[in-house]
């Protein structure tokens, strides 16, 4: 199929899968069945309009002074193909790896299409983390979770890194040691209220590990749900009630204690640059999702660039050159 043709076609699903979110609503069909079977009349592709992702903003020959890393979060409903300019950004960046803060689709039947668009991105390693879309239908109706975490491992972690060494079983948490000396953890505080105490053991111990090792000199952690008491929206650990607000506190003591150099977090579909506990901190759910209106200072699409090198860590915004998907008036985010 044409390189045309395919972007025709991913429109075509993407728009489908808009509007059978609105039907399924009206109609009380929420079932695994009932989610499937509307899938399936959305697997041959419908030729539409649809305009093409924007071309990279650099040259392939562009090379970063040190090591580079690209980084965002919520591409459901990518209504204007974020997600394949973002992967030719990464490549044409030379990057050396992609942290992608969690979800893809807006269900976790639909993760099949983003694994398609990740092989755009090849062979630029990919890192990423489980958000609500991953273990929830339409991002807040319950599924079994146990099944769900371990599709995605086998779809976005397993098939593409083997099970990371520092891997907290059979959990969607791990960490990595990268190119630069950076070693990056990725939590997950969505199949739960907080990130629990198996995993806040685990930070402990990976935490105290990496800050004794020689060899790291950044710590970078990302995550879907933001920090609690963030300053820029109550939508993220802060929503999800007192337990989630103290692993938040306690989580923040730990990077704090640790030497953390940088937060990512996602979830809220908008850009925001804040501190937390001293350390640079980021919210980046750019990469698609309807965004919110909040004014176009924040709200559009992205991804954070995150150049490495002995000198420090340098955070910048690469701002998506095509039309920025905006919320109508009264939509919300969802749980």
């Amino acid at each position: 199929m044409k390189k045309s043709n395919r972007q025709d076609a991913r429109a075509a699903r993407r728009h489908a899968k808009k509007s059978f979110v609105l039907v399924l609503s009206s109609s009380g069909v929420f079932g695994v069945a009932g989610v499937l079977a509307v899938l399936s009349t959305l697997s041959v592709p419908v030729a539409c309009g649809g305009s093409p992702p924007p071309a990279p903003v650099v040259q392939p020959s562009a090379a970063p002074v040190g090591f580079r890393y690209l980084a965002g979060g919520d591409s459901r409903n990518d209504s204007q193909h974020v997600v394949p300019w973002a992967f030719a950004e990464a490549k044409a960046r030379k990057a050396s790896g992609f942290f992608f803060l969690g979800d893809m689709e807006i269900t976790p039947e639909l993760d099949r299409w983003f694994r398609d668009e990740l092989a755009q991105l090849s062979p630029v390693p990919f890192f990423p983390v489980l958000g609500n879309h991953e273990i929830q239908q339409f991002g807040f109706l319950p599924i079994g979770v146990a099944q769900a975490e371990k599709s995605f491992r086998v779809k976005f972690l397993d098939s593409v890194h083997g099970a990371p060494a520092g891997a907290l079983p059979d959990k969607v948490v791990y960490s990595a040691d990268l190119p630069g000396g950076v070693h990056f953890i990725a939590l997950d505080n969505v199949t739960q209220h907080g990130f629990g105490p198996d995993q806040m053991t685990w930070l402990d111990a990976d935490l105290g590990k990496a800050h004794a090792n020689p060899a790291t000199k950044y710590i970078i952690v990302g995550m879907h749900k933001p920090l609690a008491h963030n300053g820029v929206s109550p939508h993220g650990m802060e929503h999800d009630g007192p337990a989630s607000q103290a692993d938040s506190e306690a989580a923040l003591a730990l990077f704090k204690n640790n030497g953390v150099s940088l937060i990512l977090m996602s979830h809220v579909h908008q850009f925001a640059k804040l501190e937390m506990g001293g350390i640079p901190a980021y919210i980046t759910g750019g990469l698609g999702a309807p965004l919110d209106n909040v004014g176009a200072d924040r709200a559009f699409h992205h991804f954070l660039q995150i150049d490495v090198s002995d000198a420090g860590l340098v955070v910048s915004v690469v701002k998506f050159g095509g039309v920025q998907n905006v919320a109508k008036e009264g939509e919300t985010e969802d749980d």
